[in-house]
């Protein structure tokens, strides 16, 4: 087993799959970018999704009980997700109100979160959001990272033997 002690920056944030991107309009910009750009198909998901009961929510260190349309589309080795933030408070929900929407965060897959949660408080930067991803098993941290590089930074433990790529939602299941 590797010591998780160890690991240089390199080796936390080594896995970039993700440019996520706050929206006020999930449909329209959707349509847009695929009518325009002929990016797509998108998949999207209310989150959380219908079913999943045990679902953790925290928004800076809190319970909280927000909700958001998401797509989701490759581009090549990176996943575009596209958030609409929908109800509560959520950074997702700031980010639209103080930004009017745009580029959010990049997202890192990692095996074990809290090396990096450790890592990043020593440099001033905490999770202001996390909870658990639509795949069961996985874990999405957002770390407040806006003052040091003017984005969010999230990390996402996947489940071993997964692609680690957002799954689709098929009546309720999983997929992928």
């Amino acid at each position: 087993m590797e010591d998780k002690t160890t690991l240089t920056p390199k080796e936390m944030f080594g896995k970039l799959v993700q440019i996520g991107v706050v929206v006020a309009d999930l449909e329209k910009t959707t349509c847009a970018l695929t009518e325009i750009f002929g990016i797509g198909p998108f998949h999207i998901v209310d989150w959380p999704p219908e079913g999943r009961g045990d679902l953790e929510r925290f928004y800076h260190g809190q319970p909280a009980d927000f909700t958001a349309r998401m797509a989701f589309t490759d581009l090549g080795p990176i996943e575009l997700e596209l958030i609409q933030p929908v109800s509560g408070q959520s950074i997702w929900a700031d980010f639209l109100r103080d930004n009017g929407g745009g580029i959010h965060h990049i997202r890192f897959n990692v095996n074990e979160l809290e090396p990096v949660q450790e890592y990043l408080a020593g440099q001033e930067i905490l999770s202001a959001q996390h909870g658990s991803g639509i795949r069961p098993g996985t874990m999405w941290m957002n770390f407040d990272s806006m003052k040091k590089v003017g984005f969010i930074v999230e990390v996402m433990k996947v489940v071993p033997g997964t692609s680690g790529r957002t799954p689709r939602i098929v009546d309720g299941e999983v997929i992928g």
